[in-house]
């Protein structure tokens, strides 16, 4: 099952740090996401990805080194069911 950033959805982005504000251009929500939720949008606006892939590419970019490569992957699979909750992306 692959993610995808909703299509046709405009969202606007400021970053202040390491923490980043949404703004959904569909739903007229504003959102402030921290920097692993904000690199899963800018990864899923390239392309529909698994949750998999997903954390095959963010893995060498954001894993803490306390964290295991499970907990990543599981960290990833939480950040997506909150971004989707969100209606920020949908499955494809």
């Amino acid at each position: 099952m692959k993610w995808q950033v909703i299509p046709d959805q405009v969202v606007n982005c400021c970053s202040w740090d390491d923490e980043f504000v949404f703004y959904n251009k569909l739903s007229g929500d504003t959102h402030l996401l921290d920097s692993t939720a904000t690199q899963i949008l800018l990864e899923l606006r390239q392309s529909p990805l698994n949750v998999l892939s997903l954390t095959e590419v963010l893995a060498p970019r954001l894993q803490a080194k306390m964290v295991t490569y499970e907990e990543f992957f599981f960290q990833i699979e939480h950040l997506l069911n909150e971004l989707n909750t969100l209606g920020l992306i949908e499955f494809s």
